[in-house]
């Protein structure tokens, strides 16, 4: 940069006359830089209503699947017998349960002591003794002299928590615990065990303590639709449900009834239909929004030169209508409602259920205002519980259908269902919104609006260079013109001091 002289000879605010002239200059600047701000807030409303399609479609997968359809519920006609409850796909409409005898749980060998002792982190006092655990080995129910046995040393100082401990770690086969004053032993493997004490102690044990028995399993023994089963529980598990036994009822069957589960797939639809009716919602605004001509961008001097609510307020004026009439959202529109109108074709199709305004959703009421809704769809509960409830087929086809065709294209269209169709007609908009504006999580981004702006960018840096030479111009014009007017005033003063000498 050379020297730069402001008004030192002439008096005048060069910096200022400079700047002004300069606005006149960047003016190309200005335009380009607004209108990057319109291409950029025009990409960001597409890719705004991209979220809203990927969310729609996202939440359309479970409407695709038939699995979603057939939810099941099962109801016994006598809890307090048999309970059920659907956890896979049950085949059959009812099954009849006849429970011949409940299981009962079995009881691991055991043997109690009733201590007295109340505080598990008191020592038990007393003296110092000695527990030898042996085991049936063999499980003939007699501890033999050739078993192996563990003795555990144990002190007059140790607490009732520590007795335990050493009991539970000294790998006997058998774990100890304690509840209101008694310490029970309890056999790990099922097979029978003795202690034996040495000495007088303070746990009540006597020299040779024999453990029960215990108690084997009793099955279950019952009948599902005449073939009699068994089972180690109450509980059970039988053609996707689960079934619970509760109490016998030999020669006097319960009818347990399985059918579609009307409130879950209800449900599963009315959310579609809710979040279908806000995404078009929104996207018929965008597309309708006014357009107000004379606002466009403001630049950041422009902004900071007004006060923060004007500035907002000019700014959502200068954003408002960008996708006004938008081709790609409008055309995208119009599929989405084909997609959904269009009637089901096919040869297992029953062409009494084949359209959502057969099974009780269609469009607005007939009415003066009608028109305004846009497509918005509307739900005949008790239309579609109905359908749900005595077609459930039909219902499941008209959302699920699938066409294997692969040529003749209109034909595979027809015969899709639904949401086959609505999946396959919002990905054709996303790709082309993604084709126009990019994604925003993509690292790599061809879109057309981002072309763009990176031409403006470039564009916007070329000018720059091209102001930053002409400003230097400016200065030296006026860095010259300064020099010649100090240089002229310098020569009027040298001529009138010699004027005056003589």
């Amino acid at each position: 940069m050379g020297i730069r002289i402001s008004g030192m000879a002439s008096g005048m605010d060069t910096e200022k006359m400079i700047k002004d002239l300069m606005k006149a200059q960047r003016e190309p600047v200005n335009r380009l830089q607004r209108s990057k701000y319109s291409v950029e807030w025009k990409r960001d409303a597409y890719r705004e209503m991209n979220s809203l399609l990927v969310d729609l479609q996202n939440s359309m997968k479970n409407l695709r699947l038939s699995s979603s359809f057939n939810k099941k519920t099962a109801t016994s006609e006598n809890e307090s017998i048999v309970s059920a409850k659907v956890v896979g796909k049950p085949n059959l409409s009812s099954y009849t349960v006849e429970v011949i005898s409940l299981a009962k749980a079995g009881s691991p060998p055991s043997a109690e002591f009733n201590t007295g002792i109340t505080d598990i982190k008191s020592p038990i006092g007393g003296s110092d003794f000695t527990i030898t655990i042996g085991k049936d080995s063999n499980g003939d129910g007699t501890i033999d002299s050739g078993d192996a046995a563990i003795p555990i040393p144990l002190s007059a100082t140790d607490t009732m928590e520590g007795v335990i401990n050493k009991i539970n770690s000294a790998k006997a086969g058998v774990k100890a615990s304690f509840f209101n004053n008694k310490l029970v032993l309890t056999s790990e493997d099922g097979k029978q065990f003795e202690v034996k004490a040495s000495g007088s102690n303070n746990l009540n044990m006597g020299s040779v303590n024999q453990s029960t028995a215990g108690n084997t399993v009793t099955p279950a023994t019952f009948k599902i639709n005449g073939v009699e089963y068994s089972s180690a529980t109450n509980s059970i598990s039988f053609d996707g449900i689960d079934i619970t036994l509760k109490q016998s009822n030999s020669g006097a069957p319960v009818v347990i009834s399985t059918k579609t589960d009307e409130d879950a797939v209800f449900e599963m639809i009315k959310g579609f239909v809710d979040k279908y009716n806000a995404v078009i919602e929104t996207i018929n605004k965008k597309i309708s929004e006014p357009k107000y001509k004379g606002y466009q961008p403001l630049l950041d001097e422009e902004k900071e030169a007004l006060p923060e609510k004007t500035a907002e307020k000019m700014e959502n004026m200068a954003r408002s209508g960008l996708l006004l009439r938008d081709p790609i959202l409008t055309s995208g529109l119009n599929e989405l409602r084909r997609a959904i109108s269009t009637p089901l074709k096919g040869a297992s199709v029953n062409t009494s259920f084949d359209t959502l305004s057969e099974i009780g959703i269609g469009g607005a009421p007939s009415g003066k205002y009608a028109y305004q809704e846009n497509g918005k769809l509307y739900i005949n509960e008790s239309k579609l519980r109905e359908s749900i409830r005595n077609n459930g087929e039909d219902v499941l086809k008209l959302f699920t259908n699938y066409s294997d065709e692969t040529v003749d294209l209109k034909k595979k269209y027809n015969e899709s269902g639904v949401a086959e169709r609505l999946f396959g007609q919002l990905k054709n908009v996303m790709d082309k919104i993604t084709a126009e504006a990019g994604s925003a999580g993509s690292i790599y981004d061809d879109s057309s609006l981002s072309k763009k702006i990176k031409q403006t960018d470039e564009e916007i840096d070329r000018w720059e260079d091209r102001l930053k030479l002409i400003e230097d111009r400016y200065w030296k014009q006026f860095t010259a013109m300064e020099q010649a007017m100090s240089k002229a005033q310098s020569q009027g003063s040298w001529f009138a001091q010699m004027l005056g000498q003589q």
